[in-house]
């Protein structure tokens, strides 16, 4: 009788292994995704501020002083606060539906 259990107990060790094993595989998986789209987020978001940033100096001439670094970086945040409020309330209205 105690070979048999001990049979058991290691086709459950093998099969609880295995398991684990695919539940690791998936969170690497599942973690290497979410830093590929942090990634291209990073690269949307230098792209971005470089095209504002030709925008703004544009608008007010040249290389910038520390006042007109300053308000470009409130400006910024100010449409990035303001985009990301009403892009909240867009997707708070469709998880609603």
């Amino acid at each position: 009788m105690e070979p048999k259990e001990k049979f058991e107990i290691s086709e459950m060790e093998k099969f609880l292994e295995k398991h684990e094993l695919r539940h690791i595989h998936s969170d690497v998986f599942e973690r290497i995704i979410t830093l590929v789209i942090a990634a291209l987020g990073l690269i949307a978001a230098l792209a971005w501020d470089e095209a504002l940033r030709h925008i703004f100096e544009n608008l007010f001439g040249g290389k910038g002083t520390l006042l007109e670094e300053i308000s470009y970086a409130v400006v910024i945040t100010t449409l990035a606060a303001f985009i990301s409020v009403h892009l909240g309330k867009l997707f708070s209205k469709r998880k609603r539906e």
